[in-house]
């Protein structure tokens, strides 16, 4: 008989999934009882290898690696964690000191190869527009042959060719080639008769190519989030995207959040090029996919354009990103980079170049500047507000006479994480909530139309904001005393909850609802996007006032806005000046791949942008404890949202 020990806790990421383990089944039996999709071929028979997880704490609960478990992994996988879900079952003689251990006692990570679904991740974004002028230019020549009469060396000749055909690099400074191709010169030209395509990066050949090949001419943008990260695949001639791949980034797996990960390459000098392996490892997977949709071939790509927070953009360069945790939270650099793609592992073209975008400050990195870049918030006309909405949440304050940023440590729960029934945005997701204000009658939907499984961020925003709007909570985000025998709601270990899906209608077969504590989550959540806006305004004119918002990111793009400003996490502003904007970040890397006046440009912003330490502002605390309110303590906030007269305090 199956017995599920509910003082056994297992944390799933990157699902970010807090789940009862099942005493009596494998690892991959309970992921597959709770309708978590993983990869198996033999059907959980151990034969295939497919059901890898990686065992993160408390490995030393489980039984001894099986005979099986020793054909697919190696002795180092083993070491480091690694198991078959199939084959990996508590240690029975443990399952009473594990229950005198605080749980969760065991996380487990599911790698991407493992998991059967995929995530929703947001790839499309916004953007003003742009002029197609890539910093990678690649021209045809007919290069003049050598002759007893006219002994040019092959560089020189080359050189003239350019000059000859493209008027516009007599002006510049002049011409050089990369050390590396010459010694295949004189091959290369010779070969289709001296017919030969050159690659020019600013005014320096790096690379040369036999023939007529100007049409394979891509670039590839990157945006590394500290959740997940896109890949643009764009054809230079045209500036067309010819495909997008996205996929969980992979450090998940040692940390979800930004602060988890400083800490983990703090602990071992080692752990900085783990963590950089594993980010490479996800962008060449990205330059495969990509290149396989598109039928093209890696090598004609040329140049990789990449934004990301601080720590992400240091990470990425295998450069340690520890001070950026401590006070007063340094970089170690700024400004804009070059750097060849085959100094990083990235694997384009061997003398690609990789172009990473400059960072502002502390955690306000690279991301920031291309949300700035494709929304143009500097040329808005009225004080707008932008909010990259994730785990780290980046808030930009402007307008054509100011520019200001900062950043707060939202958290994970809108990623699911620390949420009784969280989850990341994936098939089975609850993603959106209405509330009957009358019979409390739950309506739902779920991404995939699947039975749910759990609920995601834009779907606990809807629950919460439902359930202010049905007076089943208080605007303290207590649980109202009114409707505490209703059917909808049960009773926990003293603790009560709110059913927004029974048990008859989840793939799981047990009810999905809403705690008291998944309340305060969301509290803190938009307190600290609310509360860090408050700060910049304040350190700007407290008299200023917010005209309109851009919502960026994933989960800015899928939430209800109207719900989000019911809660209190954007201002009180009418809903036709609040613009979900999508992947601005992934833009802005894309703007500067198609056009190296934008790397400019987001060099010159670094001039212009005021950038606000929010947590240590002396009006932070007040403005974060009166934010946890719903919409906030103070109501003259937020004067259009009537139904808060009729919504008690406490």
């Amino acid at each position: 008989m199956e017995v599920e020990n509910k003082s056994i806790i297992i944390d799933i990421e990157p699902l970010s999934r807090r789940v009862t383990h099942l005493v009596d089944n494998s690892l991959y039996e309970t992921l597959i009882k709770l309708n978590i999709p993983i990869s198996s071929l033999c059907g959980g028979s151990g034969t295939c290898g497919k059901c890898k997880l990686l065992i993160q704490t408390g490995g030393e609960y489980f039984n001894q690696p099986t005979t099986n478990e020793k054909q697919f992994l190696s002795e180092e996988d083993i070491k480091n964690g690694w198991r078959l879900g199939c084959e990996t079952r508590i240690d029975e003689k443990c399952i009473q000191e594990l229950e005198k251990i605080t749980s969760p006692q065991f996380r487990i990570y599911l790698p991407n190869e493992s998991l059967l679904e995929d995530f929703k991740i947001l790839t499309n974004g916004l953007g003003k527009g742009i002029k197609l002028n890539p910093a990678i230019k690649k021209i045809f020549l007919e290069v003049l042959k050598p002759s007893l009469k006219n002994p040019i060396p092959d560089v020189e000749r080359l050189i003239g060719s350019i000059l000859n055909k493209d008027i516009n690099y007599k002006n510049k400074v002049p011409i050089t080639i990369d050390f590396n191709i010459l010694n295949e010169l004189p091959h290369i030209l010779r070969e289709n008769n001296h017919k030969v395509t050159v690659i020019l990066h600013n005014n320096k050949i790096t690379a040369c190519e036999s023939g007529d090949t100007t049409k394979d001419y891509y670039g590839i943008a990157f945006d590394i989030g500290t959740t997940t990260v896109v890949g643009y695949l764009i054809n230079l001639n045209n500036g067309k995207i010819y495909a997008v791949d996205s996929k969980l980034n992979s450090q998940t797996a040692f940390g979800e959040d930004l602060i988890t990960r400083l800490t983990f390459i703090k602990d071992n000098k080692n752990n900085l090029q783990l963590l950089n392996s594993v980010i490479l490892k996800d962008l060449n997977q990205l330059i495969r996919n990509t290149c396989k949709e598109a039928n093209v071939n890696p090598s004609n790509i040329y140049e990789a354009t990449v934004v990301g927070n601080s720590v992400m953009h240091h990470i990425f360069l295998g450069i340690s990103p520890v001070n950026i945790g401590l006070s007063p939270f340094i970089p170690i650099i700024q400004k804009a980079l070059n750097v060849k793609a085959r100094k990083l592992n990235l694997n384009i073209s061997k003398n690609g170049n990789v172009y990473c975008a400059p960072i502002i400050a502390g955690f306000v990195g690279a991301d920031t500047i291309g949300v700035i870049l494709s929304s143009n918030i500097e040329h808005e006309k009225e004080l707008t507000l932008a909010i990259d909405i994730g785990t780290n949440g980046e808030i930009i304050i402007g307008n054509r006479k100011v520019l200001i940023v900062g950043s707060c440590a939202a958290g994970s729960a809108l990623e699911g994480a620390h949420i009784s029934d969280g989850m990341r945005a994936a098939s089975g997701a609850i993603d959106s909530v209405k509330i009957d204000t009358e019979t409390l009658n739950v309506f739902y939907t779920t991404i995939g139309n699947k039975d749910p499984i759990g609920i995601c961020g834009s779907g606990l925003v809807d629950a919460v904001a439902e359930m202010l709007k049905s007076k089943i909570i208080t605007r303290s985000g207590s649980f109202s005393k009114e409707f505490q025998n209703h059917s909808r709601f049960i009773k926990k270990d003293k603790n009560i909850e709110f059913i927004l899906a029974n048990k008859d209608e989840t793939s799981i077969k047990k009810n999905i609802t809403i705690t008291q504590n998944d309340i305060r989550q969301i509290q803190m959540a938009k307190a600290a996007f609310y509360s860090g806006m408050r700060v910049i305004i304040n350190d700007l004119n407290k008299k200023l006032n917010i005209n309109q918002v851009f919502l960026a990111g994933a989960f800015g793009n899928y939430i209800n806005a109207s719900n989000a400003k019911f809660i209190g996490m954007i201002p009180d502003i009418p809903d036709e000046k609040i613009f979900q904007i999508g992947n601005a970040a992934g833009k802005g890397a894309q703007y500067c791949l198609l056009n190296r006046d934008i790397r400019d440009k987001a060099q010159q912003l670094l001039n212009k942008i005021q950038y606000v330490e929010i947590a240590i502002k002396n009006d932070f605390q007040k403005e974060y404890a009166e934010a946890m309110y719903f919409p906030h303590l103070n109501l003259n906030y937020f004067p259009n949202l009537k139904e808060y007269n009729n919504i008690p305090k406490r």
